[in-house]
């Protein structure tokens, strides 16, 4: 076993993410690597590795603005909603921004997670690499995504033709030709919508299954993006109610509401889903190149029989309904873990991110955000590193942190569709303020800690900010 230095920590996973952990780390002072399983660094948006699983026409749904991290500014000549290829090399200005790459080790996947005190007693974590040494780490977190473990429905019956999971789909031709073909496609989240589109412009016959109704909302509002007319509303103060008013009346006169396309009225009202970002998918409808269906009932050889009992005959099928939530290389009860399903977890940790008891493991980015979410994780490893700082160089702040994940949250002004979908899901703005609020509290307190006895400098931490074991019970705090 080869031991990093005392206070090094392990970053998993080079991706949006795994790289701004990794920034906010070392900008302490922390000896941090991060170890990333591809080639190269940028996660999901590393097109045609085998861990990403966007398109080759993927473009941000969010806005570059409220996308960003909060110290590295999208560039201004980039459109409102980059494509793939300029969001990867942003990420990779960011590293090298940061003198990031020296820290990432490529092409080192991890085997295996567990805690230093159950291999020879301590704390810390034990990190195992297939095929590699074996190291000792004062802390982890884990930023390798949640796409990777496609979930698919059981659907009765067989279907004679090609069954693929949007993980798979790259474009009209790969992995298989589209053209000419009748295509159905389910789920009625952004990729399937965005999948669905692209696909009408190619096959034969596209459909579009969806269980529900959804609003949909265009990227540009009135020339602006949507996103960012909603976050004026948000800084204003308005009410719920107010807000939803307002974008309900700017998305109809944009695009429409559901009804005027002949679509069911949703179940619920605007934001309790996660939203759904498409300019194009009414006017495709219109023009009789998507034909919607409901909820697929069964398959008969090359039939599908929907809810309704319509029957349509079909080629490819394109299954767009989400990711389990897997994290395969941690046991889950170190993610306060329940509920014993391991291929799907259901992690029971403070904001989606830290252990209630433990301060020397988080998750970056185990979120689903309704806006753009590199800032929020940024934000995320801004407080991981403190909370690393602050366990070995200031109880008071460490014991302070403690209580403050101890507390209940209060419930958002969102309440969300009960769904596997929306597991991950939290309100940007006001999680974004809660994690600046413990950011501050956390600033204040270490701040009052001598300095040079901790190593912390004033640039390191600027002036405003910019627990209960699941396996082995509560430790105590001074």
């Amino acid at each position: 076993m080869h031991d990093e230095p005392a206070d090094a920590w392990c970053v998993i996973g080079a991706g949006p993410s795994g790289l701004t952990a990794l920034k906010n780390l070392r900008t302490l002072g922390l000896p941090a690597t991060c170890l990333e399983r591809e080639g190269d660094l940028g996660g999901n948006w590393l097109f045609g590795a085998g861990s990403s699983r966007i398109l080759a026409s993927t473009r941000l749904i969010s806005s570059k603005s409220l996308t960003e991290y909060t110290d590295f500014k999208m560039p201004r000549h980039l459109p409102h909603h980059p494509g793939h290829r300029d969001c990867l090399e942003y990420l990779r200005a960011y590293a090298r921004r940061f003198d990031l790459g020296r820290h990432i080790e490529t092409g080192v996947e991890v085997e295996r997670v567990e805690p230093a005190e159950a291999a020879r007693g301590g704390g810390g974590w034990i990190v195992h690499r297939r095929g590699g040494p074996t190291r000792r780490y004062a802390g982890v977190v884990i930023a390798s995504g949640h796409n990777h473990a496609p979930r698919v429905p059981s659907v009765p019956g067989h279907f004679s033709g090609r069954i693929l999971h949007a993980a798979d789909y790259k474009s009209p031709e790969v992995p298989v030709a589209v053209s000419g073909r009748r295509v159905l496609v389910v789920g009625g989240g952004n990729s399937g919508c965005d999948i669905a589109v692209e696909v009408s412009r190619h096959a034969a016959a596209t459909f579009h299954s969806t269980r529900r109704g959804y609003h949909v909302v265009p990227r540009m509002v009135m020339g602006r993006p949507a996103d960012l007319r909603g976050e004026r509303l948000l800084k204003m103060g308005l009410p719920t109610w107010l807000r939803r008013l307002v974008a309900l009346r700017l998305i109809d006169r944009a695009i429409g509401l559901p009804h005027r396309h002949g679509l069911p009225a949703p179940d619920h009202r605007l934001w309790e889903t996660h939203p759904v970002i498409n300019g194009e998918l009414y006017s495709r409808i219109t023009a009789g190149q998507i034909t919607p269906t409901g909820d697929v009932h069964r398959f008969e050889g090359d039939l599908a029989v929907f809810a309704d009992g319509q029957r349509e005959p079909l080629d490819i099928v394109i299954f767009a309904t989400g990711y389990r939530t897997a994290i395969p290389f941690i046991d889950p009860v170190f993610l306060c873990d329940r509920s014993g399903e391991r291929e799907d977890l259901k992690p029971e940790l403070y904001l989606n991110m830290l252990h209630p008891s433990r301060d020397d493991l988080a998750c970056v980015g185990l979120i689903q955000p309704d806006s753009g979410q590199w800032g929020l994780t940024d934000l995320q490893g801004q407080l991981v590193a403190r909370m690393a700082v602050a366990a070995r160089r200031s109880p008071r702040a460490a014991a302070w942190l403690y209580r403050m994940k101890r507390r209940p949250r209060r419930a958002g002004p969102i309440r969300y569709v009960d769904s596997p979908r929306h597991r991950l899901e939290v309100e940007h703005h006001g999680y974004r303020r809660e994690l600046q609020r413990l950011i501050a509290g956390l600033d204040r307190r270490l701040r009052s800690r001598h300095r040079e006895t901790a190593g912390i400098t004033a640039a390191a931490v600027p002036a405003g900010g910019a627990a209960v074991d699941c396996r082995r019970g509560p430790r105590d705090r001074g």
